[in-house]
């Protein structure tokens, strides 16, 4: 897994150090070790065969991540461990004075959530959580674009994230393991939260969880619509946005933006069918992006952060409203 590491960029770097290497976890490992700006230094997981990991990236190895806090001395590091170990490992961290990266969802429970913001506060570190998809090329243009009034008033918002199946039976379900993400995304791109959700679930697959969901959430003038399954046998990552002016269309997966705009013409009649009339073929326009892995550009915003300089990072403030309305969905379909 070793790679070649750009060398040649003279940039200050800090010392991180990764908790917890499953799948998500190496791919901090890999992206630190990378960047210029950081000094991957040690990884810490409980089971002890991660240490062949450490070992290909030449950096020390802790089964116990107190230790590795103690011994290493990371300036920052990023917590990706299970959901309910979240409070725990993050708290040791910021206590320490340490700054924070915390895979999302940024806890259990909202109380638990408060008490990890109240935490970086106390210690004065930088933490946040990660909600990657904000790091898409594709979604920082489609924010711009929003801000920028390209396709009028929003009226919805239509994600569907579904397929790719998990190797291993999750330990939680669908909403809080990948719906989450369009929470956020939803509430992010239209700057507010909603006022009410409904939701629906079914466990098909699944033993005790629901995989498969639909969230609609009321924003008012705006709705935001979340499909999220492990069932569809295509792995599907789409947002749709319909406003007054236009509409738009994004895949996460191949970074792909297209751009419907309203091509009305200039007379203005009363009635629907003068509307119909009016409105010209459409102008379509595939937007390119930049292609870049949204990680690594989530790192070096975490790490710019963390070194006092200007990045836009995650607020856990916002992670902790995706939780919220996450928990608020899946609620109905618990087990008693």
């Amino acid at each position: 897994e070793m790679l070649n590491r750009d060398w040649s960029s003279d940039v200050c770097s800090s010392d991180l150090a990764v908790i917890g290497t499953g799948n998500m976890g190496r791919n901090h490992v890999r992206n630190y070790f990378m960047l210029p700006e950081s000094e991957l230094v040690a990884i810490a997981d409980v089971n002890p065969e991660a240490k062949s990991l450490a070992d290909d990236y030449k950096v020390k190895f802790f089964t116990d991540y107190k230790e590795m806090l103690e011994k290493a001395r990371p300036d920052a590091v990023s917590v990706v461990v299970p959901t309910p170990f979240h409070l725990e490992v993050a708290t040791e961290v910021m206590s320490r004075g340490i700054h924070c990266m915390l895979e999302k969802p940024i806890a259990s429970s909202v109380e638990e959530a408060d008490k990890l913001i109240a935490c970086a506060k106390k210690n004065n570190v930088t933490f946040t959580v990660g909600h990657i998809e904000r790091f898409n090329p594709v979604i920082k243009k489609l924010k711009q674009m929003v801000d920028d009034n390209a396709i009028g008033d929003i009226t919805s918002v239509v994600c569907k994230r579904v397929g790719g199946f998990p190797v291993v039976e999750p330990k939680t379900d669908v909403i809080i393991d990948l719906a989450v993400h369009d929470v956020d995304i939803v509430n992010y791109l239209l700057g507010k939260k909603p006022k009410s959700i409904s939701s629906h679930g079914s466990r098909t697959r699944h033993s005790k969880k629901i995989d498969s969901a639909e969230i609609l959430m009321d924003y008012g003038r705006a709705s935001g619509f979340i499909q999220a399954n492990w069932l569809t046998p295509v792995k599907i990552r789409t947002i749709a946005l319909t406003g007054s002016l236009g509409y738009l269309e994004a895949n996460y997966i191949t970074q792909e933006l297209t751009y419907y705009k309203h091509n009305m013409k200039e007379i203005q009649k009363d009635g629907f069918t003068e509307f119909v009339l009016q409105v010209g073929d459409p102008e379509k326009r595939v937007i390119k992006v930049d292609f870049e892995e949204p990680l690594a550009a989530e790192l070096k915003a975490f790490m710019a952060k963390s070194m006092g300089r200007t990045a836009a990072i995650v607020d856990p403030v916002d992670a902790r409203e995706a939780l919220k309305i996450s928990l608020e969905a899946v609620a109905p379909f618990e087990e008693k």
